[in-house]
């Protein structure tokens, strides 16, 4: 009988796998729950660091604390090995010896409460699962790889430790792979959060916790939108592709709507109703679970007549497929629409699939959420404020004015344009009539 532990992955932090041999037999393989870096890792024994001759206190300090997290992990694995060899020493009879029988005895030796960081994600996860999104576990699993890959080169990261001078090696870390300012800030925000859910579950956190995010504040955004004129523009474009067709047809329909891109690909005929002669979508939100009522207005019912009443056809029956494919082929409708004007856009570099602030033309930087901030953008100053946020679903004024891009100069006409207004005695805002018991 002899047991392997090994990994098939060149990446900087890669799974740990077990086999078991015992002659021709047998031959039973499992993933473990353990992560390495495979250039400290031969045989199933890990290399630990070295100190430099010259290392200073903190350099001492910090090479100490990876090979504690070292050792951690070489008895963890022994315990594995041992573990597999006395079960399989004291199997019954009746046992069969594969694959499914050696994963049944890794899976108990996971931890049942994790107190490390990165493994406490998927008690959150869990946890929170009828409440979460499942774009929102997407997003969240991106920041636990990345604490993983973190975890290679600085050790274990346990809850109870985490304060500033974690803190601050994980800012210097974030630094040396070149993330975005935001992304840091973002990534501390994770980490509270899965920590404070752990502090509710009775488990030991730092006292330094709260300052984690302290003196972190996200830096503005580059965010673009289609005004009037280049909506215009989009609408007249010939396009042969029939598939750049309906990808136009979506672009409008956001535009005028206001809606995510997970709410107006679902829209159907079903959701289409009548209020007093006018047509409207009766939607909820997705994202807020927020009901909404959009009115369709002349460009949107053009569309649908287009399509004899219905909304474009979709592009795949897969959700994610669907909304990949949508967001390449408005970048290609606004190409073709001649949409040049430059435009500052946090932009993914091929050569470190990292994000960076670039100049581009906006075509490039066309995505789908660029219909509802042009909506918010392109109407704001015209309608009133509280009657846009009905059809945003914003719960405050302060969220829906991060969806204005407009210059500074473009808000001082439209301040001046309401003051003159208001002179002549004329009321530009609506209100929001009331549904009657009808309705």
């Amino acid at each position: 009988m002899k047991i392997t532990l090994y990994t098939q992955s060149q990446k900087d932090y890669a799974p740990i796998n077990i086999r078991l041999r015992d002659g021709r037999k047998v031959d039973a393989k499992a993933l473990t729950p353990f992560f390495v870096n495979p250039d400290r890792f031969k045989d199933g024994i890990l290399k630990q660091y070295r100190t430099p001759a010259r290392a200073d206190a903190q350099m001492k300090r910090q090479i100490k604390e990876k090979n504690d997290a070292v050792i951690k992990l070489q008895k963890d694995l022994d315990d594995l090995v041992n573990e597999v060899k006395n079960q399989f020493n004291n199997r019954n009879d009746y046992e069969t010896i594969n694959s499914r029988w050696l994963k049944n005895i890794v899976s108990r030796k996971k931890e049942t409460t994790p107190t490390k960081l990165v493994e406490y994600f998927d008690v959150y996860f869990k946890d929170k699962k009828s409440s979460l999104r499942k774009s929102t576990i997407k997003n969240l699993k991106t920041f636990q790889r990345r604490l993983k890959k973190y975890e290679v080169k600085e050790g274990v990261i346990y809850i109870a430790e985490i304060d500033k001078d974690f803190k601050n090696n994980l800012i210097k870390w974030l630094d040396d792979e070149g993330y975005a300012h935001n992304t840091k800030v973002k990534t501390f925000k994770v980490i509270v959060t899965i920590c404070n859910h752990a502090k509710e579950k009775n488990k030991p956190t730092h006292t330094d916790l709260s300052s984690l995010t302290s003196g972190l504040k996200y830096q503005p955004t580059t965010h673009i939108y289609l005004n009037l004129s280049e909506l215009e523009k989009i609408k007249e474009i010939k396009l042969d592709d029939f598939r750049l067709d309906y990808a136009r047809d979506w672009l409008l329909i956001s535009c005028y709507t206001a809606q995510r891109m997970s709410d107006f690909l679902k829209f159907t005929k079903k959701n289409i109703i009548e209020i007093d002669d006018d047509l409207f979508l009766d939607i909820k939100q997705e994202k807020t679970d927020t009901p909404v009522y959009v009115y369709l207005n002349e460009d949107v019912m053009r569309i649908l007549d287009k399509y004899d009443g219905n909304f474009p056809p979709l592009f795949a029956n897969n959700v994610g497929s669907n909304e990949t494919i949508y967001n390449r082929l408005i970048k290609s409708v606004c190409k073709k629409a001649e949409i040049n004007e430059l435009v500052k856009s946090n932009q993914r570099q091929t050569e470190n699939n990292r994000y960076k602030v670039v100049e581009v033309p906006k075509w490039k930087a066309a995505s789908s959420h660029i219909g509802r901030r042009s909506y918010a953008t392109n109407y704001y100053g015209k309608l009133s404020t509280e009657l846009l946020m009905s059809a945003t679903g914003h719960k405050s004024e302060s969220q829906f004015l991060a969806y204005v891009k407009l210059a500074q100069i473009d808000r001082a006409k439209a301040l001046a344009k309401a003051f003159k207004q208001f002179s002549m005695n004329k009321d530009v805002k609506l209100s929001i009539v009331k549904e009657s018991s009808n309705s």
